[in-house]
């Protein structure tokens, strides 16, 4: 069951013909499988909470057209099984050779939840179980040995504490992420997400964590 979760990158270093460096979506989507975790930024920075994120390849995702699609989930290490955050990712490539990383929510979460121990059973999800958060799509651009973007605008704002548009930032390594997702009100002020700088997640692994089926 564990070769569920092979690593997608090693998986298109495998395709035939030879190639050596995966194509720009490819690296992206096998930088982001994997279990990553807050622990170390938690433990110097008391207004940091310690969270949990599962990231795994959907093998055959009905969301996919062609182009790689991820289930990732967020939740508190003492609450595994209540997520906090989780959805879709479908990683394209544009016209200018960035990459977009699409963002789908489930319209019921729980239905989704924990299965990232069984991700052909995620491949089941269609269109009619997900809403595509347009205005959050992410587009990154190769900086050196990392990927970086954003998305600003109301479009990605959720109605939370008054706020009317939102900022996320992403910066992506082979080891590591940093995420920061920000909210603000119609004068401008900060009104959630973290103010000192991104979460910054350590990847702990290429692989969901140990003990799954």
């Amino acid at each position: 069951m564990r070769r569920l979760f092979l690593p997608l990158a090693l998986l298109v270093a495998a395709r035939p013909g030879g190639a050596q460096l995966p194509a720009a979506a490819d690296e992206v989507a096998g930088w982001l499988a994997g279990t990553f975790d807050t622990k170390d930024q938690a433990v110097a920075d008391a207004e940091v909470p310690p969270l949990r994120l599962v990231v795994v390849a959907v093998p055959k995702s009905r969301l996919s057209f062609g182009a790689p699609v991820l289930y990732r989930e967020e939740a508190k290490p003492d609450r595994p099984d209540r997520p906090v955050r989780q959805g879709f990712l479908r990683v394209e490539e544009d016209a200018s050779g960035g990459v977009v990383v699409r963002l789908f929510e489930l319209k019921d979460g729980a239905a989704a939840a924990g299965k990232w121990r069984t991700p052909v059973d995620l491949a089941l999800f269609g269109r009619n179980d997900i809403r595509e958060r347009e205005a959050c799509s992410v587009t990154l651009s190769k900086r050196e040995d990392h990927y970086e973007g954003m998305a600003a605008g109301s479009g990605c704002a959720p109605s939370l504490l008054g706020a009317s548009r939102a900022s996320s930032e992403l910066r992506l390594w082979s080891d590591r992420l940093e995420t920061w997702d920000r909210g603000f009100d119609r004068k401008g002020e900060q009104v959630w997400g973290p103010r000192k700088g991104p979460y910054r997640w350590t990847k702990r692994s290429a692989l969901p964590p140990e003990g799954t089926p």
